[in-house]
């Protein structure tokens, strides 16, 4: 088709973020990172703040303390809200689009919410969702690039979360998209639930 320099400059290009997130983070020890949590997941339909995802690719990237890991599950799975009291993350990331189900649970369940120590801190994000029909794979590592932002501020210092997704949808899409997606209300920022 005549397309195999640009899909050399693609492959390369995800071969490099991938390393690069990788090696930001792979020296650090499991005890010194903060543990974290997705939540309001789609997958075969929208999902509130149980859906949820073990083996989490933007986590797995970052290497990540996904609290769910500890299911020995893989993919996208529902968990008892119970077990996410117990496991009390110190981050948690929420799919704006499924926003409304959170915030009507919030609505019958507020003490639930109130009492995750990421709530009491305001250490709610945004992770867009990179799965619809397929696998968005170049919003996928932007939220990778977000969550290390997040979760490793330090090894991500020099990272600009809004300008690294549009380098890396220039090389993918052959333009810069988060504006689009801002326009549609998806956004790198914080979340307060029950908004």
């Amino acid at each position: 088709m005549g397309t195999q320099e640009n899909s050399a400059e693609v492959i390369n290009n995800i071969k490099g973020w991938q390393k690069d997130l990788n090696d930001r983070t792979k020296n650090i020890a499991d005890a010194g990172k903060p543990s974290v949590y997705t939540g309001a997941v789609s997958f075969r339909g929208a999902h509130g703040f149980e859906g949820t995802y073990a083996e989490y690719p933007p986590f797995t990237a970052v290497n990540a303390k996904n609290v769910v890991d500890e299911t020995g599950k893989s993919g996208a799975l529902l968990i008892d809200l119970e077990q996410v009291t117990v496991w009390d993350p110190d981050i948690i990331f929420l799919n704006p689009a499924n926003m409304n189900l959170v915030n009507e649970d919030y609505e019958k369940n507020k003490m639930f919410y109130d009492n995750l120590t990421a709530v009491q801190k305001g250490e709610v994000y945004s992770q867009i969702s990179y799965n619809y029909n397929w696998t968005n794979m170049e919003i996928a590592i932007a939220d990778a690039y977000y969550a290390g932002k997040i979760i490793f501020p330090e090894q991500f210092s020099d990272i600009d979360p809004i300008e690294k997704a549009d380098e890396i949808f220039n090389v993918m899409l052959g333009q810069p998209f988060y504006e689009a997606l801002l326009a549609d209300g998806y956004k790198f920022d914080k979340i307060t639930i029950g908004e």
